[in-house]
């Protein structure tokens, strides 16, 4: 099955297309979530030890980021002379590419959740977890025989 390389949604009657975070992005994003927004209770029916303290917060500059990647794969499609154009929401170097924006959280919000659920749902689907368990165990095992 071939996977959509993006989705385009509309928020508060705006146009948007979230595209699909690099390899790296999506597992650091995924590996965040498993550790700090996941309850304890999931990790620990997974199979995962020490995700992490239950109800622990996390520290603002890390949801900042995590914010920030998401909204760097997200364009907001505008028309320019009857032309769609797609201008990025987040310009890479961290600076709002879309004007006015940055005071939007009825926006921003939502699209940074549906950025988080287009990019990881693969992931938490069709046994991707528990794959993941498995490599993990089988480094662990081959790590204690050395």
């Amino acid at each position: 099955m071939k996977r959509e390389k993006f989705k385009d949604i509309e928020i508060e009657g705006r146009k948007f297309r979230i595209n699909r975070f690099d390899a790296l992005t999506g597992s650091y994003i995924a590996s965040l979530l498993l550790m700090q927004i996941l309850p304890m209770a999931i990790g620990k029916k997974l199979g995962f030890k020490n995700l992490g303290q239950e109800g622990s917060l996390m520290k603002k500059e890390t949801f900042i980021d995590l914010q920030k990647d998401c909204l760097k794969v997200c364009q907001e499609i505008t028309k320019v002379e009857n032309t769609e154009m797609p201008m990025s929401v987040m310009l890479p170097d961290g600076r709002w590419g879309v004007e006015g924006l940055e005071n939007e959280i009825t926006i921003v919000l939502p699209l940074v959740i549906q950025t988080l659920v287009f990019n990881l749902k693969d992931f938490f689907q069709d046994g991707a977890l528990e794959k993941l368990k498995k490599t993990t165990s089988d480094l662990s095992l081959s790590s204690a025989s050395k």
